[in-house]
């Protein structure tokens, strides 16, 4: 299953492929510490046992249902304060599969990391970056999927064949994957940033319409922008607030 035959200039050229590992993202920057691994990896497992989330979060799959896999980029051209435009161009490498898949645009993205079909999430992104200086030196790109599972013991989730009543082939979403990643990458590698950020926040869930958050307490607000940084834009009551993931949640 595991060798990529993506129409891709360097991404998933080179495939390692675990049954079962902890963590491909800890098994990712356990050989960028020790070997020379080349861009464009791809680590892959049919079963994570310990996947994460932002927040610490754990993300739970079903053994060979889905697609848990880490990718390392090399993204020297971007300045640290710049890190989120890659969060930016990877979510949009996996909506655009989710929409793809779906034949539609249901899939939007949930700041900062999830991609939600209708409000549940089918996919969720965690990047790692190793900085040197003021430019990021490698990047491990987590990436979960969820494809073919359909019990998600009350978790507010969902997968493409919950959408769309099949089974799906793993290898051919994983194509469309590496494929739709590789071109945001190298759109950002061209500088095209506003381009990405405004694609971004097109499929932004709640930008420029009202939802409820929750931090110290619950409030209706308007995302108005996403900062460079990655900071949440919001309007609350007539004020714009900025917000790191830690300080602010959905209350969906």
């Amino acid at each position: 299953m595991y060798k990529i035959l993506a129409n891709t200039l360097f991404l998933g050229k080179k495939v390692i492929y675990m049954p079962s590992c902890h963590s491909t993202n800890d098994i990712a920057l356990e050989m960028i510490r020790n070997t020379d691994i080349g861009e464009g990896t791809v680590i892959i497992t049919d079963h994570q046992i310990n996947g994460r989330g932002q927040r610490g979060n754990s993300w739970l799959a079903s053994p060979g249902e889905n697609i848990t896999m880490s990718l390392v980029l090399k993204p020297k051209f971007l300045e640290a304060s710049q890190q989120y435009f890659l969060n930016m161009g990877v979510s949009l490498g996996v909506l655009k599969t989710v929409n793809d898949t779906l034949g539609e645009d249901k899939g939007m993205i949930k700041w900062p990391n999830d991609i939600l079909i209708d409000k549940h999430k089918v996919a969720g992104v965690l990047i790692e970056n190793v900085l040197v200086g003021k430019k990021i030196d490698h990047s491990i790109v987590g990436i979960g999927l969820n494809v073919n599972q359909l019990n998600f013991s009350g978790i507010k989730a969902t997968s493409l064949r919950d959408n769309l009543g099949r089974r799906l082939e793993l290898k051919n979403i994983l194509e469309s994957l590496v494929e739709n990643i590789e071109a945001f990458y190298l759109k950002l590698k061209a500088h095209k940033t506003s381009e990405i950020k405004g694609e971004y926040l097109r499929y932004l869930l709640g930008y420029k319409t009202k939802l409820r958050f929750k931090s110290e307490f619950e409030f209706d607000g308007i995302i108005e922008n996403v900062t460079d940084s990655g900071l949440l834009s919001v309007l609350v009551n007539g004020e714009t607030k900025e917000f790191n993931f830690q300080e602010i949640g959905f209350i969906l």
